[in-house]
């Protein structure tokens, strides 16, 4: 148990050229999005395999590689490293997410990482290590040590069919943002994950099947209350095992059918904090990727969800499954972006055993310049507790710039305000914050 001291705190050429795209963006997006620490709340299990619109020579703004100030990165061998660290200043005037009395901090961000990624015509190995450390100025409780290593690796096959092996272990942070946030806690929850998947994708003709294995393993450390008390997290330590199958079929090059199911076996840990949460888990939902017209671009996905527990007495969740996104791209300067996912996920409140999560966003991204993209940002979800009175939402709205300075320096401001609003005879916690930060990556 971790205690805290409570202190003033092969593939097809199209699909390497998709990656190749890709890269560039995940690149750009990683230099914005932790000075504002996401304000978005997302499951603590990955949500299997991917989902990605039919790929064309449109491209979103994000998507839009820049050649003349993209990061070039570093030949090693047969490898290309990306290093890249970024600085943070940041700021909030409700560091512990209070209903009243509330305390306003700053702190500071240092977030050094590596990529690396073989440059083979055939097969592919990627590997990276990061880490995110935050030092507050007043409340060092609120300190934050994370890290993310992992291999991926692709044994290419024939054709497009290929087989993916991968592990991954990060530490990362449950805070007040979350709906997965214990009540009147002073301390963000670390959590960490090892995760083991093995992949695999027969493609033929206009058909693609995808199997996918995956193990999460989580270990909640504990944290602190307002008032200095212990707040014990051992009860959420559990193993997800995951068996995901899909099928695809390409009818036209920018239109596809898709149906795909996932059950997950959740093994806890501890059996006898109120009742064992263990039990299993099955969604099923089919949909397609098209274009509705040659700028909007969509995905939908709509089945079945169901959660059993395995202890009497304790009723199933079950529901409507939805997986949704859209791109409409304006023009070729700008983007909106509009997805919706409902899903269950695991209570941390005594008496619940879990919740339907509804999440809706929107983004609109605009390339004002070359090496200037301003980005805006919205969501709302919405948390109904099972067999307690609760019912929460979270809504969170921000904006963003990317401005590139050149190959290896990008400077991040952002704002975000966040509310959290609780109801019920057994409310979580209700609060506002806002939060401003400047970053600057130095990147190779």
């Amino acid at each position: 148990m971790t205690h805290v001291r409570p202190a003033p705190a092969r593939p097809s050429r199209r699909h390497r050229v998709v990656a190749s795209r890709l890269l560039a963006a995940v690149s750009m997006l990683a230099a914005g999005m932790s000075a504002a620490q996401a304000q978005t709340t997302r499951s603590v299990l990955d949500t299997g395999i991917p989902f990605d619109l039919p790929q064309t020579d449109r491209v979103t703004v994000l998507q839009r590689p820049h050649p003349e100030v993209d990061a070039l990165g570093v030949h090693a061998g047969a490898f290309l490293v990306f290093p890249q660290i970024e600085l943070a200043a940041n700021a909030t005037n409700n560091v512990f997410g209070a209903t009243t009395d509330t305390n306003s901090d700053v702190y500071a961000t240092v977030a050094p990482r590596i990529d690396a990624r073989s440059d083979w015509s055939r097969h592919q190995l990627q590997a990276h290590a990061r880490g995110t450390f935050r030092r507050y100025l007043d409340y060092s409780i609120k300190n934050e040590n994370g890290y993310d290593v992992g291999v991926d690796g692709r044994l290419d096959i024939v054709g497009d069919s290929n087989l993916r092996a991968a592990v991954n272990a990060d530490r990362i942070y449950i805070t007040q943002l979350s709906g997965d946030f214990p009540r009147f806690a002073a301390a963000s929850v670390p959590l960490d994950r090892q995760v083991a998947s093995l992949r695999g994708t027969y493609a033929f003709n206009r058909l693609q099947l995808i199997g996918d294995v995956n193990v999460t393993r989580l270990n909640y450390s504990d944290t602190r209350a307002l008032d200095g008390t212990l707040i014990d997290q051992d009860y959420l330590d559990r193993t997800a095992t995951r068996l995901t199958a899909r099928a695809e079929y390409n009818v036209s090059p920018v239109t596809s059918l898709f149906v795909q199911g996932i059950y997950t076996l959740h093994n806890y840990r501890v059996t006898n904090f109120d009742f064992d949460r263990s039990g299993d888990e099955v969604r099923v939902i089919g949909g397609a990727a098209f274009d509705v017209t040659p700028l909007i671009r969509t995905r939908l996905g709509v089945g079945y969800l169901t959660r059993h527990y395995d202890t009497a007495g304790v009723g199933n969740l079950s529901g409507l499954a939805l997986d949704a996104q859209v791109d409409y791209l304006i023009t070729e300067l700008t983007t909106i972006s509009l997805s919706a996912r409902r899903d269950v996920r695991d209570a941390i409140v005594t008496g619940s055993p879990g919740y339907v999560a509804s999440r809706v966003s929107a983004e609109i991204d605009h390339e004002l310049l070359r090496n200037l993209i301003l980005i805006g940002r919205a969501d709302v979800e919405k948390d109904d507790f099972s067999r307690i009175d609760r019912d929460d939402t979270l809504f969170h709205v921000g904006a963003s710039a990317l401005y590139t300075l050149n190959r290896s320096m990008v400077l991040t401001p952002s704002i975000d305000y966040s509310n959290r609003d609780s109801r019920g005879a057994q409310i979580g916690q209700r609060f506002n914050e806002v939060r401003a930060g400047l970053s600057l990556t130095l990147r190779r």
